[in-house]
């Protein structure tokens, strides 16, 4: 049995009362629950499928309180979770990676054009990165749709400012100091790599971040 507009907004808000105010979750949630209310409604009334439903749920909506600081429900927190250490577990190998790369490019050819248009090209697209989170940030702060995604990147404003001064602070140190790079062995060169590269792929996880917010909005038809 199909539901009634009015019996999914009853639903939805159940969901908001729970905590559930991400427009991405709360609309997966609603898709499950309607569907299993539905299957239910051939035997039972609304009222009892509604029941059944909520409790194959209650651990994904049991609210929980992890740091201390604020309380959510368990899929809220989990999908928080999930962000953070995949961030971690993935950063860190391929900042290495591109750490190790740069300084082999920079060993076999130690010429200072090789050096500087290598340095120029990272820089570029590492400012252009961080100008597209800072546009990005502008025009989900505008929506009205929360998503965790466009959460999360309102939450890294302050990294986003920290990014450009990274970016000065590196491009500027690495100019005065080229020959002292240089003459440094291969692992020197790869540890003076590794922190902006590592803050460089942080600044595009933070675009890809942004891109999955609007791609739920296009998808949701959200606001």
């Amino acid at each position: 049995m199909k539901l009634t507009n009015q019996q999914i907004a009853i639903i939805d808000q159940t969901l908001i009362d729970k905590g559930v105010i991400y427009d991405d979750i709360k609309l997966e949630l609603l898709d499950h629950i309607v569907t299993d209310i539905e299957l239910e409604t051939e035997e039972s009334n609304f009222d009892v499928a509604f029941s059944k439903a909520m409790y194959k749920w209650e651990r994904e909506l049991e609210e929980i309180n992890p740091s201390g600081k604020f309380a959510a429900p368990r899929i809220v927190m989990e999908k928080f979770s999930t962000f953070f250490k995949g961030q971690y577990k993935f950063l860190f190998p391929v900042a290495a990676i591109f750490s190790f790369l740069i300084a082999i490019i920079t060993t076999l050819y130690p010429e200072e054009f090789v050096y500087n248009i290598l340095k120029l090209v990272f820089y570029s697209v590492y400012f252009l990165l961080c100008l597209g989170g800072i546009i990005s940030l502008f025009f989900i702060s505008k929506t009205k749709s929360k998503t965790i995604s466009g959460k999360l990147i309102q939450k890294s404003w302050w990294f986003l400012v920290l990014q450009f001064c990274a970016i000065y602070i590196y491009s500027s140190s690495y100019s005065r100091l080229y020959r002292h790079y240089n003459n440094e062995p291969f692992l020197g060169k790869f540890i003076e790599w590794f922190m902006p590269c590592y803050f460089f792929l942080l600044a595009f996880h933070l675009i890809m971040i942004a891109v999955e917010h609007f791609t739920i909005v296009k998808k949701y038809k959200l606001v």
